[in-house]
């Protein structure tokens, strides 16, 4: 190593910034590591916490909304490596073209990682152009995403709740306000009273 740093020394500036780039590629590492780190204490103690099971979140689930009926439905818990979450699904249709599903997902074992999987929700978002919109916004003082086509009046709709579930509606061949109501529908009080649900009392709220 010392015949390296003496090496480098005598290479001038070439070797100065051969110094510099080989202290940035290790600043760059140590806070890869950092980030590693912390998202490791946030999945231990994410995964602490049970998700609530699939069919408690189909029953919030309503059989209609903005004129269209429910057609199909399901739920799931899913336990990968000890990272588990379930989910429950409703579909709706009008007969006419219009469809749109409304899915419920408890994070669960990832409640501490919820940032990753839906990286919106720690940033502002603001985009709108000829084809349609995405923007983050508050829906009942609640974070949430939504984006909108235009073109073939398609969209989503993302709402966190409690900092664990996510609410989200999508569809094609209605408008945003279709998206507004059907999750507006949804009893997201009862959502936000189980946010404790399946947590040890030492694990803290999610």
């Amino acid at each position: 190593m010392a015949g390296i740093g003496v090496a480098l020394a005598g290479c001038g500036d070439d070797g100065r910034k051969a110094q510099e780039m080989g202290a940035q590629v290790g600043e760059a590492a140590r806070k890869v590591g950092e980030s590693a780190q912390k998202m490791g204490e946030q999945l231990a103690v994410g995964s602490q916490v049970e998700p609530i099971d699939f069919r408690e979140l189909r029953r919030l689930l309503p059989d209609s909304v903005a004129g269209m009926k429910r057609v199909h439905g399901e739920g799931a818990r899913t336990s990968v490596m000890g990272i588990a979450s379930s989910k429950a699904m409703a579909a709706y249709e009008d007969g006419k073209g219009a469809r749109l599903e409304i899915e419920l997902i408890d994070a669960g074992t990832l409640t501490g990682l919820a940032s990753v999987a839906f990286a919106w929700i720690n940033v502002e978002i603001d985009k709108e152009g000829d084809g349609g919109y995405e923007r983050t916004t508050t829906l009942d003082g609640r974070k949430a995403f939504e984006r909108y086509s235009t073109k073939d009046r398609s969209g989503e709709l993302d709402v966190v709740v409690a900092g664990r579930f996510i609410a989200s509606a999508r569809g094609t061949g209605i408008d945003m306000k279709t998206f507004r109501a059907a999750v507006g529908k949804l009893d997201l009080g009862a959502l936000e009273a189980m946010k404790s649900r399946g947590a040890p009392a030492t694990a803290g709220r999610p």
